[in-house]
């Protein structure tokens, strides 16, 4: 059976160009100061991530709120809907991995797919894709992320990504760069 697990955010959509190019207005909601604001949506927006021991802290709620702001309005890419429908059509099997917390999002997220006809079998929360796709059986995952592009072939998963400049450092022997998704079409049929 063919299968393959195929990230949103920077793969499908132009999420990080709508997340900088997005202006957000300070809202007593968010439970922070001014200053806080400003310095949390300046780290948001350079996709820096405070670590914390905890689960849960100021700063990764208003990212939360922040990203769900910016979800139903990124665009899709078009060769991407393109592809997803190819992959269907030739009989794969479709698992739309993704970092967002569908319990929160999943309508949203559903309802973007939906909109821009991107077809998808499963829609997936996985905060380690290469840990999902080794426990699913899933051979190939496309997908932006450097953890991922770093240590798929460790794992023996075929990881696929779009070339973006924060992939400048990229070292790799398996995982394959891609400007277009016509690409990733001839190296799946080999």
């Amino acid at each position: 059976m063919k299968v393959i697990a195929v990230d949103i955010d920077n793969v499908l959509n132009n999420f990080s160009d709508t997340l900088a190019k997005s202006t957000f207005t300070f809202k007593a909601s968010y439970g922070l100061s001014l200053e806080e604001f400003d310095n949390y949506l300046d780290l948001v927006k350079h996709d820096v991530f405070a670590e914390s021991e905890f689960l849960t802290t100021k700063f990764s709620d208003f990212r939360h709120r922040i990203h769900e702001q910016c979800y139903p309005l990124a665009q899709a890419n078009p060769e991407g809907v393109q592809f997803m429908n190819w992959l269907k059509a030739n009989g794969w099997k479709i698992v739309i991995c993704t970092k967002r917390n569908l319990r929160l999002t999943g309508e949203c997220t559903k309802k973007w797919l939906q909109d821009n006809h991107i077809p998808y079998d499963y829609l997936i929360t996985a905060l380690n894709k290469i840990v999902f796709c080794k426990l699913w059986d899933v051979p190939y995952l496309i997908d932006d992320d450097l953890l991922n592009i770093t240590y798929g072939e460790r794992y023996g998963i075929q990881i696929y990504y779009p070339l973006m400049a924060k992939h400048s450092s990229v070292v790799s022997q398996t995982a394959k760069g891609f400007t277009r998704f016509e690409e990733i079409k001839q190296w799946i049929q080999e």
